[in-house]
C-alpha cells in the first residue's frame, strides 16, 4: 500500500509454471532476488499485550502518533454483522498505491450476522457451509489447495510483476506479469485456497486472477455501492479445526468481510488507522498497522471484533518515511514488507518471530512490493 494523504493500502499476487503444492497465500511484502541480504539482518525488540477493545488508544506515552487519518464512522457495523445505517461517507480516492488512506469508511450495513454465504453460520460467517463455531460438515473438494503455492505471492506496484517468496531460503522467483487491462496501478491482494487471487487496484477496481494462468477476470466490486474505499486485505480460515475460510478488508477505520461470491462488505469491527491483513489455517486473523506510533500488529477475533493479542514494535521505520507496505503469515511467523521514501529505495522485508523477535531479513530487495499474498493452505508451523 501506498502512504499520502491518510497513508493507505496495498496488495500482492499469484503465480505460475511454479512446483505447486498444497499451500497458498495471504497478504505480504515481497523480497527481491534476495542471494546474499539473508545475512544482513536487525533485530529489534516489541512489547506483548493482550485484550485491547476495538479501537482502544494504544499509543505509548511520550511519542506522537501519526495523523488522524480519518475520523470514527458512526454505527459501524457490530460484530455480529452489523445490520443498519452504518454511518457510510463516500470514500475519496486518497488511498493504496496511488496516495493514501480511504477517506470514508463504511459499508451500506447491511450483513446478517457476518455475511456467511451459501449455508455458512452466523456470527462471523465462513463460506460455503463454513460453521462459526469453527466446524466443518463436510470433508474439502477434492482439489483443495491445488494450483497454489505454499508460499508468499507478492506482487511489485511499478510492473505488476508477480514473484513467489520462500520465507525459508529468502529466494525470490519471478511467475509472471498480471494483465488486467486497468490504467491504475495494483494496491493490495488477497489469495484463497481455491488457487484465485483478488487484486484490488488504486482506482478500487477488484480483479480475480487465476494463479495457474494468470488470467484476470473483473468482479462486479463497486466502490461507488460500498463506499469502503481502499483496503488491505487477507485470508483467515474459522478456526484451527476447519478448512472454511473467509477474506477479510481493513480500510482506515474498519475490518469487514468480502463475500467474494456476491461482492458484499460487511463491516464488524473498528481500526485506528489503514492497515493491511493475512491470515492462517489456525484460525489467526492478524492487521499490521505501520502508520501507529509505534507500529503494531493486532490478532483480531473475527467474530467479536476484538483485539485478542497486540504487539508493538520499536525500531520499525517512522509512519512519515513509509511510502508502501505488504503483509503475510508464513510458518507460525510474520513478515513485513516496508519500502520507505528515498531516491534507488526498494522494498525491505522483516520477520516477526512467534517470540515476538523483530528482524530486518533483507534490504532492498529490487521491487517495490505493495501486496503480499499467501492461502490458508500454507504451513503454520516453522519447516
Amino acid at each position: 500500500m501506498h502512504r499520502t494523504a491518510a497513508l493507505a493500502a496495498f496488495t500482492a499476487t499469484a503465480a505460475r509454471g511454479l512446483p505447486l503444492r498444497g499451500a497458498g497465500l495471504t497478504l505480504g511484502l515481497t523480497l527481491g532476488l534476495l542471494g546474499g541480504l539473508a545475512g544482513c539482518s536487525t533485530d529489534f525488540t516489541i512489547a506483548k499485550t493482550e485484550e485491547i477493545p476495538p479501537g482502544a488508544d494504544t499509543g505509548e506515552a511520550g511519542e506522537p502518533g501519526p495523523e488522524d487519518t480519518g475520523t470514527p464512522a458512526g454505527d459501524e457495523g457490530a460484530a455480529d454483522g452489523g445490520a443498519g445505517d452504518s454511518g457510510t461517507t463516500e470514500g475519496t480516492d486518497t488511498g493504496g498505491t496511488d496516495g493514501g488512506g480511504t477517506g470514508g469508511g463504511g459499508t451500506d450495513g447491511s450483513g446478517t450476522d457476518g455475511g456467511g454465504t451459501d449455508g455458512g453460520s452466523t456470527d462471523g460467517g465462513g463460506t460455503d457451509g463454513g460453521s462459526g463455531d469453527g466446524t466443518t460438515d463436510e470433508p474439502p473438494p477434492a482439489d483443495d489447495c491445488e494450483g497454489v503455492a505454499d508460499q508468499i505471492y507478492v506482487i511489485d506496484k511499478d510492473t505488476e510483476e508477480l514473484y513467489l517468496f520462500d520465507p525459508a531460503t529468502l529466494a525470490l522467483t519471478d511467475v509472471g506479469a498480471l494483465d488486467c487491462g486497468s490504467w491504475s496501478q495494483p494496491a493490495s491482494m488477497g489469495v484463497g485456497r481455491d488457487g484465485f487471487a483478488y487484486v484490488r487496484y488504486s482506482d478500487q477496481s477488484v480483479y480475480q486472477v487465476d494463479l495457474t494462468t494468470l488470467a484476470c477476470t473483473a468482479t462486479s466490486y463497486s466502490d461507488r455501492s460500498t463506499g469502503f474505499g481502499a483496503f488491505g486485505m487477507g485470508y483467515a480460515t474459522d478456526s484451527a479445526t476447519t478448512w472454511h475460510d473467509q477474506l477479510y478488508i481493513a480500510n482506515s477505520r474498519q475490518i469487514a468481510t468480502l463475500d467474494t461470491s456476491t461482492m458484499r462488505v460487511t463491516s464488524f469491527a473498528t481500526m485506528p488507522s489503514q492497515s493491511e491483513l493475512t491470515g492462517n489455517a489456525d484460525g489467526e486473523l492478524w492487521a499490521f498497522l505501520p502508520l501507529e506510533s509505534p507500529a503494531e500488529l493486532r490478532r483480531i477475533d473475527q467474530f467479536t471484533g476484538t483485539v485478542a493479542e497486540t504487539l508493538r514494535i520499536s525500531g520499525f521505520p517512522s509512519p512519515t518515511d513509509i511510502d508502501t507496505f505488504a503483509f503475510a503469515a508464513w510458518g507460525g511467523e510474520l513478515y513485513a514488507f516496508v519500502r520507505v521514501y528515498g531516491v534507488g529505495s526498494s522494498t525491505d522485508v522483516y520477520r516477526v518471530e512467534s517470540s515476538g523477535r523483530l528482524t530486518r531479513v533483507a534490504t532492498r530487495i529490487g521491487i517495490n512490493v505493495v501486496g503480499a499474498g499467501v492461502s490458508t493452505c500454507a504451513p503454520t508451523d516453522a519447516p
